[in-house]
């Protein structure tokens, strides 16, 4: 009798519990890039240079917060033979979160960043 409700509760098990799961099509949610774009050195971003009345977003179909920092200054370089030289440095950094609509058509909320 036991080993009856041992089959019995394998039997159900097998049908709550598939050993086989169809997964549907991968999902690409990776944000559209913007149209705008600044080419480089060769290499092209989709971004453009930030001020008033410009859209400072990366991506296209974006709706929320962006926040922008234009940080500019000088370092000291060591060179390999131990001196040293003052260089100038000009970064761009920008935070995006909000929703977007993303490669696959659908509306995602995310927060993205770069420098």
């Amino acid at each position: 009798m036991g080993s009856m409700a041992g089959i019995a509760g394998a039997t159900v098990g097998s049908a709550v519990f598939p050993a086989t799961v169809l997964a549907g099509k991968p999902v690409n949610s990776a944000p559209k890039p913007t149209a705008n774009k600044l080419t480089l050195n060769g290499t092209t971003f989709s971004l453009t240079f930030f001020g008033p009345g410009v859209d400072p977003s990366s991506i296209a179909d974006f709706n929320g917060f962006v926040g922008v920092a234009d940080v500019q200054g000088t370092g000291t370089a060591t060179n390999p033979d131990g001196s040293t030289e003052t260089l100038l440095y000009d970064t761009d950094m920008r935070l995006m979160s909000g929703v977007y609509v993303g490669m696959d058509g659908a509306v995602h909320k995310g927060t993205f960043g770069f420098i």
